[in-house]
């Protein structure tokens, strides 16, 4: 029980503690770790920073056939404050550059070896006093230059949209762009004749499409492609049906010196299509057509025309008459 009480005093009294003063005591904690934070930082370290690299003076006209890493791993000596500046230095004021200007097509550099012969080459801000020891990795590099080419590829989009009963896709999808221009080394670029969109699937669609796509290209082939995506557009409608008459029925494979006659000349039948573009069809747009040489046979007169319908339009129903006579009114020989 004894034992009890003084845990139970000793937490009153340690809390008692803490509640008091609390400001101070806050403030010496603070002033503490800024004095430990600066004694570390005043001491000299080795350390490994990732570091970025730029290629410069690329002869005209050519370009890198690989990609080359846009950091390297190099290791410095020098006081806290100075490695930490570094580190949260802008690039443009930290890096490593590599001069390929004397390059025609290749070239295998050294790292530690060129940048110890050229150490104008790293860039460091000024107030900064460190030493570069060695580049870590990658310790050499293959540079390797191709022609530089231009190509404009089209667009194809990879869809699968499947629309809910009763509605239809109308027309092409639109795309924005509908093509991209690619640049990059021969060597690779010769080989893209189109460029694909990632994969889109969709179900039981009602109402228009509307989405961005990523576009894909192989990350090693070190392609410039100027944007990333694009952006689709696919109408979808409802299905509706239109009867239209006065339907020409043209007559085809009639041998020369034969006078042939169909009766009725025209036909009149139901389609579907979108409901939008129900409005625009004419009788004309429709293929009826009877071939006479394909079809003809001696003794019989009434014969079913073929159809064909045009894009935009799904099926075709009630064909009236169902049946027309063909008729020969004269033959004479050559």
């Amino acid at each position: 029980m004894a034992k009890k009480s003084f845990i139970t005093l000793f937490g009153r009294q340690l809390k008692f503690w803490f509640m008091k003063d609390t400001k101070v005591k806050v403030g010496i904690f603070l002033l503490t770790m800024i004095i430990w934070f600066f004694t570390i930082l005043s001491n000299q370290y080795t350390y490994t920073i990732d570091t970025t690299l730029d290629i410069l003076n690329i002869e005209q006209g050519k370009t890198l056939k690989e990609k080359l890493p846009k950091k390297i791993k190099v290791d410095f000596s020098g006081r806290g404050f100075d490695l930490f500046y570094l580190l949260i230095s802008q690039k443009s004021s930290f890096k490593f550059v590599l001069d390929v200007e004397n390059i025609h097509w290749f070239y295998d550099f050294n790292l530690n070896e060129y940048f110890l012969n050229n150490p104008e080459k790293i860039i460091i801000p000024r107030n900064v006093d460190v030493k570069f020891n060695h580049v870590i990795y990658p310790e050499s590099l293959r540079v390797e230059l191709d022609r530089l080419d231009v190509l404009k590829v089209p667009v194809r989009p990879r869809l699968n949209i499947k629309t809910a009963p009763g509605y239809i896709l109308v027309n092409d999808p639109v795309l924005e762009p509908d093509s991209i221009t690619l640049s990059g080394p021969r060597t690779y670029l010769k080989k893209y004749k189109e460029i694909n969109t990632e994969e889109y699937t969709v179900s039981d669609v009602k109402s228009p499409v509307e989405i961005n796509l990523n576009l894909e290209i192989s990350a090693t082939d070190n392609i410039n492609i100027p944007i990333k995506r694009i952006h689709l557009f696919q109408a979808v409608d409802q299905i509706g049906e239109r009867i239209i008459t006065n339907i020409p029925i043209k007559l085809t494979g009639v041998p020369r010196g034969t006078n042939v006659e169909l009766s009725p000349s025209e036909v009149t039948l139901t389609v579907a299509s979108a409901v939008s573009h129900l409005k625009d069809i004419k009788p004309e747009d429709i293929n009826v057509y009877f071939n006479f040489q394909k079809n003809w046979n001696y003794g019989e007169n009434y014969y079913v025309p073929t159809v064909e319908l045009p894009a935009g339009i799904i099926s075709w129903s009630n064909l009236t008459p169902r049946r027309i006579e063909v008729r020969i009114l004269r033959e004479r020989s050559l």
